[in-house]
C-alpha cells in the first residue's frame, strides 16, 4: 500500500510539473509567434503605405516640375506673370523667381 501510494503521489506531482512546464513553454512559443506575425504584418503594411506615398509624392513633384517648365517658357515669351499664375496654378512669387 505504501509503494502504491508513493507511486500515485509521484505520478500526480509529475503530471502537475509537466503541465506547468508545458504551459510555460506553450505560452512562450505563442508570444514569440504572435510577435513575429505582428512584425511581419507591420512590415507589409509599412511597405504598402511607403509605396503609395512615394507614388503620390512623385506624381505631385512631376506635376510641379511640368508647371514650372511651362511657366518658364511662357515668361520667356513675355506673358504676364498674373496670367501665367492663373494658367499654371503657381504663385506669382514662384514665377518671378524663374
Amino acid at each position: 500500500k505504501g509503494i502504491q501510494q508513493g507511486m500515485q503521489q509521484g505520478l500526480e506531482q509529475g503530471m502537475q510539473q509537466g503541465l506547468k512546464e508545458g504551459l510555460a513553454k506553450g505560452l512562450e512559443q505563442g508570444i514569440q509567434q504572435g510577435m513575429q506575425q505582428g512584425m511581419q504584418q507591420g512590415l507589409e503594411q509599412g511597405k504598402e503605405l511607403g509605396e503609395k506615398l512615394g507614388k503620390e509624392l512623385g506624381k505631385e513633384l512631376g506635376q510641379k516640375e511640368k508647371a514650372l517648365s511651362i511657366a518658364k517658357n511662357l515668361k520667356a515669351k513675355g506673358m504676364e506673370v498674373s496670367l501665367i499664375s492663373e494658367v499654371t496654378g503657381l504663385s506669382m512669387e514662384e514665377i518671378e523667381l524663374l
